[in-house]
């Protein structure tokens, strides 16, 4: 069963954000002027949010998220007995580091009176990033207007990596930072959370059965995620499209990872398993008729195409057990620009040779290479959803 996989949209109403995960902070998209960039913490009563810190007085913090559009709206509200900052903006007074997508915003709240709010990507100005910060009766707190344009990197619909650590400095005479505090996760967006949630009800799968999911490239401005549940694999953005992979349990997963095969910014699903004879009713995309014989590792690539379809691109033998013993080839992903490469090596096979190897050769994918064979060396190269041998 599909379901259309559009682009991100942020259309939800503010309380529609659902339950996330330990480490991940929801958020949700608000009514236009619902929140004022004010330094006041009153108009986000209603948000959930994420402690750090528990809520020591010395030290701790609240992080809210929302959105506006295409724009993230943040708020950090932090707990601190004593509030130390200059107009210098030196290192080791009270700040945020905030990371998002692997990039920091270093921001230096202000009183909103005599010391003006500072933020920088590393040690240049952050161009248009709103910040405004005040100080609050058991603290001080920022909120922070960030078009979603300007973090380096970063897919629209994607979950957003990120980290923030509040740094705390108790001596405007040493002007040292003495501890910090952080919270690191990802921002869920609702309508991609909720997507999620549709998907594993659609499978009855739980939340813990989740044992893959990563951000991924949809191609141009747009992300999603990868997210891989029992013995499916789906990629969601605010809709969602699965596929079940040909193994009996998720211990037959060896390895999964996020590629760029082609270099063109559309991630693909690069899973090695174990697929074992005997297994059921292959997949269409096999395209052969029954089911494999003995057991075999595979070395697979997944991508979206169009809007509801996930397509094989991939598929080649890299291990194969027979009555007379076993076969194990070499894998290797190189990098050839921003496109990535498969290499393909014959590898062992102790005890065995050409004489004694009497299984056929696979005719649903590229067929395991043999380490008595003439031809013990292949590197394929993608381009769009489509491979060829280098030479």
């Amino acid at each position: 069963m599909k379901h259309a996989l559009a682009p991100a949209a942020l259309f939800l109403v503010l309380t529609s954000a659902t339950a996330a995960r330990a480490a991940d902070l929801p958020c949700g998209p608000a009514e236009p002027g619902t929140v004022t960039l004010d330094g006041l913490t009153d108009d986000w009563g209603e948000v959930a949010g994420i402690d750090a810190g528990a809520r020591d007085p010395n030290l701790s913090f609240t992080l809210k998220c929302n959105t506006e559009g295409q724009t993230l709206l943040l708020l950090v509200d932090v707990r601190d007995s004593y509030f130390v900052r200059t107009r210098a903006a030196k290192p080791g007074e009270d700040h945020i580091a905030l990371t998002l997508a692997g990039h920091t915003l270093t921001i230096f709240p202000g009183d909103a009176r005599a010391i003006p709010t500072l933020v920088r990507w590393g040690t240049r100005p952050a161009k248009g990033i709103k910040a405004v910060s005040a100080l609050q009766q058991a603290g001080w707190a920022v909120e922070l207007a960030i078009p979603m344009s300007v973090i380096p990197g970063y897919k629209v619909g994607a979950p957003l990596a990120y980290r923030a650590a509040v740094a705390d400095c108790d001596s405007k005479a040493a002007l040292k930072t003495e501890r910090t505090v952080d919270s690191t996760g990802s921002i869920v967006f609702a309508e991609g959370d909720a997507a999620l949630d549709g998907f594993l009800k659609d499978r009855n799968l739980k939340k813990s059965d989740i044992w893959f999911d990563k951000a991924i490239s949809l191609g141009g401005k747009s992300g999603g995620r990868a997210v891989a549940a029992g013995r499916f694999l789906a990629f969601i953005t605010d809709g969602y499209v699965f596929i079940e992979l040909p193994v009996k349990s998720r211990a037959d997963v060896k390895e999964a990872k996020v590629v760029d095969l082609a270099g063109d910014g559309r991630s693909a699903i690069v899973m090695r398993y174990v697929e074992r004879g005997g297994a059921g009713p292959l997949p269409k995309d096999r395209g052969a008729a029954g089911p494999v014989s003995g057991t075999r590792d595979v070395l697979a690539a997944w991508r979206v195409v169009g809007d509801s379809e996930i397509r094989r691109v991939f598929a080649a033998e890299v291990g194969k057990q027979g009555p007379a013993g076993r076969v194990d080839d070499k894998v290797a992903f190189v990098r050839r620009g921003r496109a990535t490469d498969i290499l393909v090596d014959a590898g062992t096979a102790p005890g065995l040779s050409a004489a004694t190897w009497r299984e056929t050769p696979a005719d649903d994918m590229i067929p395991v290479m043999l380490p008595w064979s003439d031809d013990r060396h292949a590197r394929y190269q993608f381009q769009g959803d489509e491979y060829k041998r280098a030479r």
